[in-house]
């Protein structure tokens, strides 16, 4: 039927969006020197290509800026950090969002062409970023709902 209508066979799929994040401190002797890069990679690609460096299987998306807010006081510091992570993932992820609806085609290793739909999987963090992530608090589990009067 693709024949009959004079269209060329495009294949689909989801690609599998994984973003990790990881706050590192660059210093020993000076708390201030620190960076927070985020990172992308796809989840379909095969373990033994992902795992290696020269592979470039894993890209740098960018940096979260890293700053105390000595503009805020001290009781807003932590809410203005807070609001400027997920501004900084927003504006990541934006492109994600109309690629997952509308595709992109892109040829594929197998040299086909093919309608992609990135798709975000998955997100890896510390504790600390996953708390960040879910709006909680650092004193509790960012997965369930145990009253923090019960924690062990």
């Amino acid at each position: 039927i693709y024949d009959f209508l004079g269209l060329s066979r495009v294949l689909a799929t989801v690609v599998p969006i994984i973003i990790a994040s990881n706050k590192t401190q660059l210093s020993d002797f000076s708390r201030n020197k620190s960076a927070w890069p985020v990172y992308l990679t796809i989840g379909n690609i095969e373990k033994s290509v992902c795992r290696k460096p020269s592979s470039h299987a894993t890209i740098l998306l960018g940096y979260i800026p890293v700053s105390d807010l000595n503009i805020f006081s001290e009781k807003l510091q932590t809410s203005k950090g807070s609001d400027l992570f997920h501004l900084c993932m927003s504006m990541f992820t934006e492109p994600l969002v109309e690629a997952g609806k509308q595709g992109l085609l892109a040829v594929c290793p197998d040299s086909f062409k093919q309608r992609i739909y990135p798709v975000l999987a998955a997100y890896i963090a510390n504790h600390p970023e996953q708390c960040l992530v879910t709006c909680t608090k650092q004193n509790r589990c960012p997965k369930c709902t145990v009253p923090a009067h019960e924690l062990g």
